[in-house]
């Protein structure tokens, strides 16, 4: 095995174990209690080997003595069932754990990732590595405690007892067993890449099913079921391929683990019958050594089993591993700045950012100024920044260059948690859960009473609507909220924002594609809710952005423009001056 390759299988089961950190003391325990048991599991074959003995060379003297092996025969075997029991009380309890804290902390890393890692993967990606996987771990560590590490300390024993009773017998066993497990190890080896591949069609696969189920409504409407359905197919098609090969071909080395671990048995009954032949050993030592070898050989089935297993689902656990170590680029401060209130003044010092690539800049050298309590517009053609730089307020992507000042402290000083529970966003898709009406707005604050909730829905021109359902507030809305209308939704996103008492909202493009009756009572709801807060609105319909006390003007990731709404209109030339112009005469909205 080459020095990389050794490396990375050591840092596998490093990472592992540092997984499991949790259950680490509780394996030592089981570890050192199995060793108790395979030793005394070791007494049965060898008074049955003495009972055997005794029964070739039997006379009525010896009948008490027979009685008394039989006693001690059947309290050996009852021994290893306490024991057993004993040892797999300890399993479960630890299995159970292992079950319950895994998916616990693969929710937390994932709640705990920056928006950008979020935005690079898949929902149906995420969900399969975190199910997979948990599940893989669980069945390792069930083996590896059912299974392996009883299996090596049987091997260890048999071959002590063996050299002990007869080097030859042992000689024989340590001849055999590496050669089967050369076999395995090879066979696994050669099967690791298309294991690997798989593994990321299995990912693949439920990404695809995910995003045939979240966007439902288009697949329906477009008549696409047939196409979904066949793409999804053509996947697990490739997967299913994929598995015959594999375990087909282990099937096939399957064969060759067979004879060699025949070849052991016959050279094991070959040579023992030529020593009791010869007298050098009685037919008791033949049993009793024959019995210890077939129960290892067996052994050897089960750890190559195992161990077909587990570089079968290595690629799962490795893929869990890598989610739980990945690192967020935006790290929150120890002792951070946890701010009782803000009052909202914010401004960019050349700030540049881009997604990927240097040269594709989202924002370009950005320097713009908000003071406390004002309404501030973002305005522009889209895909020039509008939306990136209201994100970064939020940290959900920090600055390449440049810093962002929040009251007068760079952005990077405040506690995450705290800064963003001052904040509230209003997005031009509000997220609602399959939950009720009242759930969805008081997720920004868990602990509101209905009082609360209500008021904040009035203020919001929700209550109206919300009273009419069939529930009133305990009305579910379906996932995703496909029970309510675009306005709906977008009126529960201003109360469940309102909720959180923010001193800063965000409305990143909260009134378009709404009617005008929607677009209205929601105008009406912004205004409402402004009062002694900084106010950002991303919007491309003009008509809502006439009354903010500064609109910016982002085309290309630059600000081209800034001042007032007459000033801008006024402005020849200008490019909010021509988007206002195109709006009025309806060639854009």
């Amino acid at each position: 095995m080459s020095r990389e390759k050794r490396k990375k299988k050591e840092g596998f089961w490093s990472e592992l174990l540092d997984l499991l950190a949790p259950s680490v003391k509780t394996m030592k325990r089981i570890f050192i209690l199995m060793i108790f048991v395979e030793a005394v599991k070791l007494v049965g074959p060898y008074l049955l080997k003495v009972i055997i003995d005794v029964l070739t060379d039997f006379s009525n003297d010896r009948v008490f003595l027979l009685l008394v092996l039989a006693g001690g025969y059947f309290l050996s075997l009852q021994a290893v069932s306490i024991l057993d029991y004993l040892q797999y009380k300890k399993v479960f309890r630890m299995l159970i754990n292992i079950e319950y804290y895994l998916p616990v902390r693969a929710e937390k890393k994932l709640m705990d990732l920056p928006l950008s890692y979020h935005e690079k993967e898949g929902t149906g990606n995420k969900i399969i590595k975190i199910e997979k996987g948990a599940t893989r771990i669980i069945d390792l560590m069930a083996n590896a405690s059912w299974e392996v590490v009883p299996t090596l300390l049987q091997l260890v024993a048999t071959l002590a007892v063996l050299l002990a009773v007869n080097p030859w017998f042992g000689a024989v066993f340590a001849f055999f067993s590496p050669i089967f497990i050369w076999i395995t190890y090879d066979v696994n080896r050669k099967l690791y890449p298309i294991r690997k591949r798989r593994w990321k069609r299995n990912e693949e696969s439920y990404g695809k099913m995910a995003q045939s189920i979240i966007n439902i409504n288009t697949v329906k409407s477009f008549a696409q079921e047939i196409r979904e359905a066949r793409e999804f197919k053509s996947i697990k098609k490739k997967i299913r391929d994929a598995e015959f090969r594999e375990w087909f071909y282990l099937l096939k080395i399957g064969l060759a683990r067979n004879l060699v671990i025949d070849l052991g048995r016959l050279s094991i009954l070959f040579l023992g019958a030529y020593f009791v032949w010869s007298g050098i050993e009685t037919i008791g030592t033949l049993v009793f050594v024959f019995t210890l070898s077939e129960k290892s050989y067996l052994s050897l089935y089960r750890l190559s089993r195992f161990y077909d297993k587990l570089e079968e689902g290595k690629e799962a656990v490795g893929r869990f591993i890598k989610l739980t170590k990945a690192k967020s680029n935006i790290i929150n401060p120890q002792n951070g700045i946890k701010p009782e209130r803000l009052q909202g003044k914010i401004e960019f010092k050349n700030v540049s950012f881009s997604y990927k690539k240097e040269d594709e800049k989202a924002l370009r050298n950005i320097n713009l100024k908000i003071i406390p309590e004002s309404k501030v517009a973002l305005v522009g053609p889209s895909g020039g920044g509008k939306t990136t730089l209201a994100r970064m307020i939020y940290r959900h992507y920090d600055p390449k260059s440049g810093e962002i000042l929040l009251d007068g402290r760079n952005l990077k000083d405040y506690d995450i948690y705290s800064m963003r529970k001052k904040m509230a966003i209003v997005p031009q898709e509000v997220e609602i859960f399959d939950s009720s009406i009242r759930d969805n707005i008081s997720y920004a604050n868990p602990k509101a009473g209905f009082k609360e909730i209500q008021a904040v829905a009035r203020v919001a021109n929700a209550d109206e609507f919300i009273q009419k359902l069939s529930n009133g507030y305990d009305t579910l809305v379906g996932e995703r909220g496909t029970r309510l209308s675009g306005g709906q939704r977008q009126r529960i996103g201003i109360a469940r924002a309102l909720l959180a008492n923010p001193d800063i909202i965000i409305f990143d493009e909260a009134t378009s594609n709404l009617d005008s009756q929607s677009e209205r009572l929601i105008q009406e709801a912004m205004e409402r809710i402004s009062k002694g807060r900084t106010i950002i609105i991303i919007a491309h319909r003009l008509s809502t952005v006439k009354k903010a006390d500064k609109i910016v003007v982002i085309e290309e990731g630059k600000i081209i423009e800034e001042g007032n709404h007459c000033e801008l209109s006024e402005s020849r030339g200008g490019v909010y001056a021509r988007l206002l112009k195109l709006q009025k005469m309806g060639d854009i909205e």
